[in-house]
């Protein structure tokens, strides 16, 4: 899909200033940010692309490389198909320009790091793929302090703006001709520390606890499939966003059903006297019903008949897949003595009884007696017909 222009997605003409395209993208990276809008794939996409088009309009080489050539004027640094832009660098791009501004989302100027992201992974059913189930883990994590609320400092006092940086968080300082910034590295660019921490948590605003999570696991879900549960993870520092929780989903493989994608399938076996001559048979459902179907006569092995609808429900999505069932024909072991006598006598009405394999028999009314089909020579044995119909 063809990409926007630039100055479109921050809301600017081309003629607007280094401040104004800066205002531009604070304002909608603020809106779009990604723990503003948890879960929204859409306001993630638009955040990403915001931060792409400051990435290249907010470096002044960059920004005349795409006033003259375009998209092509600025390579992969922003094409789409070059770099894989993740939402993880468009934060840290939000934090560079935000740095000096505190945090925007309300946790105030001492915000820590996001948590880190936790997984589990579940084992369960083809049933409880189908029907969706629910499982109650303990995790381990860490989780937000109860006695400071997270903040890391004790409750009744406030941490104080850091000396050494002014509480900027930064320390600026000029090389040569270049204006240098770095990370403060005695608040670790929070702009604050405190002197008065947490007894409980001492300091940090989480502690370690095991926690029992419901994890809801939805219809359709697939083997191999992982889920994410936003702001089930670690607590972050010193209230700082949580983390998610990942949930890997391991479906064991069924003794009956078989799954490919949304379609299941099993196999229905058939005696050959059913696949001759036609039958009905009770096809079991994944959920524990069945479903009459009719077998047709001369039905071969290796026949594929689909129950529509039957299969998987697709996830996230209205409709099942189909149910295909493969016929599989025994051939009969262990014959009695009168039951090889009636084959014989079906190889005669055949005209197989002396014929070995890939031969002809010599006899053009034998031949003739060999394209009547084997459903025919069944019936005429069954039904006591012993001469070749006219």
């Amino acid at each position: 899909m063809a990409r926007r222009n630039y100055y479109e997605v921050l809301g600017v003409t081309n003629e607007a200033s280094s401040e104004d395209i800066k205002r531009a993208y604070r304002r909608l990276a603020v809106k779009y940010h990604p723990d503003k809008n948890a879960g929204d794939a859409n306001a993630e996409d638009r955040f990403k692309e915001v931060g792409e088009a400051y990435k290249v309009l907010g470096d002044e080489k960059g920004r005349a490389q795409y006033d003259r050539y375009g998209h092509e004027g600025v390579g992969s640094a922003g094409a789409r198909g070059g770099v894989d832009f993740g939402t993880t660098d468009f934060v840290d791009l939000f934090s560079q320009v935000f740095g000096d501004f505190g945090d925007v989302f309300g946790v105030g100027r001492g915000a820590g790091r996001r948590g880190s992201d936790l997984r589990v992974d579940l084992e369960i059913s083809l049933e409880d793929a189908y029907t969706g189930t629910t499982r109650v883990v303990e995790l381990p994590k860490m989780d937000a302090c109860g006695t400071c609320g997270g903040s890391g400092v004790r409750p009744g006092t406030r941490p104080r703006a850091c000396p050494q940086c002014g509480g900027r968080g930064k320390l600026q300082f000029q090389q040569g001709f270049f204006s240098v910034q770095q990370t403060c590295p005695r608040c670790q660019g929070m702009g604050e520390v405190i002197t008065d921490p947490c007894i409980e948590c001492r300091g940090e605003g989480r502690l370690h606890r095991t926690e029992k999570v419901s994890i809801t696991i939805p219809r359709g879900v697939d083997d191999g499939m992982v889920l994410r549960i936003n702001g089930q993870g670690d607590a972050g520092v010193l209230g700082a966003s949580p983390g998610n929780l990942l949930v890997g989903v391991r479906v064991t493989p069924h003794s009956v059903f078989k799954r490919k994608g949304d379609d299941l399938y099993l196999e229905h076996h058939l005696s050959i006297i059913q696949a001759a001559l036609g039958t009905n048979a009770e096809i079991p459902l994944l959920n524990g019903e069945s479903e009459r179907i009719t077998v047709t006569p001369g039905s071969q092995a290796g026949h594929v008949t689909a129950l529509r609808g039957r299969g998987m429900p697709r996830l996230q999505r209205h409709g099942s897949g189909d149910l295909r069932v493969l016929f599989v024909v025994e051939t009969p072991q262990d014959l009695s003595p009168k039951e090889e006598d009636l084959l014989r006598e079906f190889a005669r009405l055949r005209g197989e009884s002396d014929k070995k394999p890939g031969e002809s028999t010599g006899h053009a009314s034998a031949d003739r007696k060999s394209k009547r089909g084997w459903f025919a020579g069944i019936s005429d044995l069954l039904g006591g017909v012993g001469h070749e119909d006219s």
